[in-house]
């Protein structure tokens, strides 16, 4: 009895085949978790434990042990979750132009003469699999730690998370009837002119001769200070500079409880917001609270398989070739349709009862390219295809295009003149693969202003996005906010 029970402790439990199936998952959702909601975790979490489980069974009566068929295991959950950074790491360094059709059979084929070794061997692997386990835990465990200690953070974060004001309007009934709508739209990732002008053979001033005409102040030399979208839209929306370096969970807060849409408020404004794709998980409660409407149409085209977390995920493993092929349209459809169905509903808020403080923020013309110029649908090979210009130049005419109709739509059925900002949080930045420009063209971004009743000749050509609001409080609502240093 005592020799079977020594026995039965020799020969190690193999569990890190689930393990290392969970690990890749939670690593992505502990690097991302500022941005991603642990709903979308669960799915590709089950498929990818269920799927080794399985194949650990089926190999372990193939294999007639259990640590060998765990080992096989392990290799391939390496080689499946390795798969994509293999690829875009070849086609980065070109070593090799790698093709899906010949870089996917050579690493299946590579496991196989693996599988077929561990197989043939006399070892019965204890080592290797006490060693395998140990792993496992090891990295499994910091992902958790670090995910709980997040979570933990975040409790203290949402507890000291501001109210929506209560305030009551200090305009009287008669006052709300003449205030202006203001409208914020953002364009994201959208270039200055001169940038598409030097690195893009694009001559986009009808663009911005259209918005003068129409009578907008455009600053042409307005820079951001930051190329990060976060940054830029918590500076614009509380009227000062970002220092330091804040936590993106502190950045959102920011976002959604601005000062602009505060003191609006308090004035008799209604603060509507369109989020975008980037919005949906965590933050997007957080948006739905602190705002009197909350629209995203992603949300209402989303699927389980087309989050970005799960495009994240899904193009690192051995389904990246599958993936746009099984899931394309829908995504395509979400990304179309987010910016289309926001395009539209801004067209319709000049009918909206009361003044309204609207910020629309599109993810456009940054990638995806599901746009051309003339709203074509684009290939999903060239979604991110920065190198061929085409496709970023194809957007960024379709959404210019298509704001010029919206302000058309907003200049000629407001009953007041409304105040329109169009305001680039950065523009193209250099770090997409294949990209080539200038390393500091994303400080200059696009800054029009359509601001009835006021003298353009006192506004800086430089105006920081920061000042935009301070500028208008103090002439339109009688503030007395300083104006704060350009750069």
């Amino acid at each position: 009895m005592k020799e079977k029970l020594r026995a039965i402790f020799k020969v190690p439990v193999v569990f890190h085949p689930v393990l290392f199936a969970s690990f890749p998952i939670l690593f992505l959702y502990a690097y991302n978790i500022s941005q991603t909601s642990a709903s979308q975790v669960w799915l590709p979490l089950g498929i990818s434990v269920g799927a080794a489980m399985a194949m650990w069974g089926v190999l372990s009566l193939l294999l007639r042990s259990a640590a060998k068929a765990g080992l096989a295991t392990a290799i391939f959950l390496g080689l499946f979750f390795s798969y994509g950074r293999l690829y875009d790491g070849l086609s980065y360094l070109g070593v090799a132009a790698p093709r899906h059709a010949h870089l996917l059979p050579t690493m299946v084929f590579a496991w196989g003469y693996c599988v077929y070794f561990i197989g043939r061997a006399k070892r019965d692997f204890r080592v290797t699999t006490r060693l395998l386990n140990v792993v496992a835990v090891a990295i499994v465990a910091i992902n958790l730690v670090n995910i709980v200690s997040y979570e933990i953070r975040m409790r203290g974060v949402e507890a000291e998370a501001p109210a929506k004001t209560t305030q009551q309007a200090v305009a009287g009934e008669a006052d709300l009837e003449n205030l202006p709508d203001i409208y914020l739209i953002i364009p994201d990732e959208y270039s200055h002119p001169d940038t598409m002008l030097e690195w893009y053979d694009y001559d986009s001033g009808w663009f911005i001769e259209s918005l003068e005409d129409k009578g907008f102040f455009v600053a042409h030399e307005s820079e951001t200070p930051t190329g990060s979208t976060k940054r830029a839209l918590a500076g614009v929306l509380n009227m000062e500079h970002i220092d330091g370096e804040p936590s993106a969970d502190r950045l959102y807060r920011m976002i959604a409880y601005n000062s602009a849409a505060e003191f609006l408020r308090a004035r008799g404004y209604e603060f509507i917001y369109f989020g975008t794709g980037h919005d949906i998980g965590r933050w997007d409660d957080y948006m739905a609270d602190s705002a009197d409407q909350y629209f995203n149409y992603r949300i209402e085209a989303a699927s389980p398989w087309i989050s970005e977390f799960q495009e994240i995920l899904w193009s690192t493993t051995m389904l990246r070739p599958f993936y746009y092929h099984l899931v394309g349209s829908q995504y395509e459809v979400a990304q179309r349709r987010v910016t289309l169905s926001t395009l539209e509903h801004l067209k319709a808020l000049p009918r909206e009862e009361g003044p309204t403080f609207a910020v629309a923020h599109f993810y456009c013309p940054h990638q995806p390219f599901v746009f051309g110029p003339e709203g074509e649908y684009i290939e999903p090979a060239n979604w991110t295809n920065y190198e061929d210009k085409q496709f970023y130049l194809g957007q960024y005419i379709f959404i210019s295009r298509e704001i010029e109709k919206v302000v058309d739509v907003l200049l000629r059925e407001s009953e007041i003149p409304p105040i329109i900002i169009l305001q680039s949080d950065h523009g193209m930045r250099p770090h997409h693969r294949g990209l080539v420009i200038g390393p500091d063209e994303w400080r200059k971004i696009l800054n029009a202003m359509y601001l009835p009743g006021m003298d353009y000749a006192e506004i800086s050509e430089s105006i920081s996005p920061v000042n935009t609001f301070r500028l208008i409080f103090n002439h339109y609502f009688g503030a007395d906010y300083e104006m704060l240093p350009d750069d």
